[in-house]
């Protein structure tokens, strides 16, 4: 299930089948340009059913993923979104959706699409989507490009529309293309991500954030690293000294829609690897325990638990870690 600020996108259940009917009739007009065959097949209650178990099998055989696009205030439903035609030699697939018209105007779409889009890249480790679209459809290409598409090629010829004559329909894709950058503190991209990591400990840690945050200044941060993916930044970290032979990794951070795609490690990597050339022999950090996912993170990537260094002795909560770099060579 995906969550945004104002929808749940989530694999149908049988008990969806009535919704979904009357959705799909109530819109039949709207939606039958584009989706004239899903109409087709969903005439009667009992076909919806039929439908819905076959997604269901589709998704259990990884052949393709369809959700229903739901209200998060009121569970209505509102749409549709899917991938399809699914290569896993790539992988790729072939994304669709609609939002139901009573709620066009609201940037559900983008909403909905961008959301699902992470979540293919995330959960499933696609590494190219894309959609064709209408060249009249205007809504659908502006949507398309909100969520990071972009225009590949026209296709000729490709789509008959109704009993009308063949239309040309665009290929818009979307790939990830991740960059670090080693910049400072005074980064505003940085600065940005660093409000949203100090709220995402202020949730988890409580009270016990005010104490953490002295300890969390990065004004003076000469030493840092953000995660970019197609130019936006997602993720970050930053070093500084700790003594003569150790650097302290500080204010690691990704954005919750892009965990699980191995950027952290990257980013770390990376920190290890400034840290070498600055002439570091280990790295030190510390973390909390209700960070499960720092500390997973920090064991798989040879990190060593330590005696709790400083500030953080004798503060049960905290965990520290160190690492011996290997040695930088000119």
């Amino acid at each position: 299930m995906i969550t945004t600020k104002n929808l749940v996108i989530r694999p149908y259940k049988l008990e969806d089948s009535e919704c979904f009917f009357k959705g799909i009739t109530d819109n039949r007009e709207y939606l039958y340009d584009y989706f004239a065959n899903m109409i087709k097949i969903n005439d009667r209650v009992e076909s919806t059913k039929k439908y819905l178990e076959q997604k269901d099998l589709e998704w259990q055989e990884n052949k393709s993923y369809a959700c229903g696009v739901f209200s998060k205030e009121n569970n209505e439903f509102i749409g549709h979104i899917s991938v399809r035609e699914i290569d896993w030699r790539i992988p790729k697939g072939e994304l669709a959706y609609f939002i139901f018209k009573k709620h066009n105007g609201n940037n559900y779409a983008s909403e909905a699409l961008t959301a699902f889009k992470n979540w293919c890249f995330t959960n499933k480790k696609f590494n190219r989507l894309f959609m064709k679209i209408a060249e009249e459809n205007t809504a659908s290409i502006k949507v398309a490009e909100r969520s990071g598409f972009v225009y590949e090629g026209l296709l000729k010829k490709d789509y008959r529309k109704r009993e009308q004559d063949l239309i040309d329909m665009k290929i818009y894709g979307y790939t990830e293309n991740l960059e670090l950058v080693r910049t400072t503190s005074q980064n505003a991209d940085f600065s940005n991500l660093i409000v949203k990591l100090d709220e995402n400990l202020a949730s988890r840690n409580g009270d016990m954030q005010e104490y953490f945050n002295q300890f969390n200044k990065v004004d003076a941060i000469k030493h840092v690293v953000i995660a970019y993916i197609n130019g936006t930044a997602v993720s970050c970290g930053a070093i500084k000294q700790f003594d003569s032979e150790s650097a302290e990794v500080k204010r690691m951070f990704v954005l919750e829609e892009y965990r699980g795609r191995g950027i952290a490690h990257k980013i770390l990597k990376e920190l290890e690897k400034w840290a070498s050339e600055l002439d570091y022999v280990s790295t030190v950090l510390e973390t909390s325990n209700v960070q499960v996912e720092a500390v997973a993170l920090y064991a798989k990537s040879d990190y060593i638990i330590t005696e709790n260094y400083g500030q953080y002795a004798g503060i049960e909560s905290s965990i520290c870690f160190k690492k011996e770099l290997e040695k930088h060579e000119n």
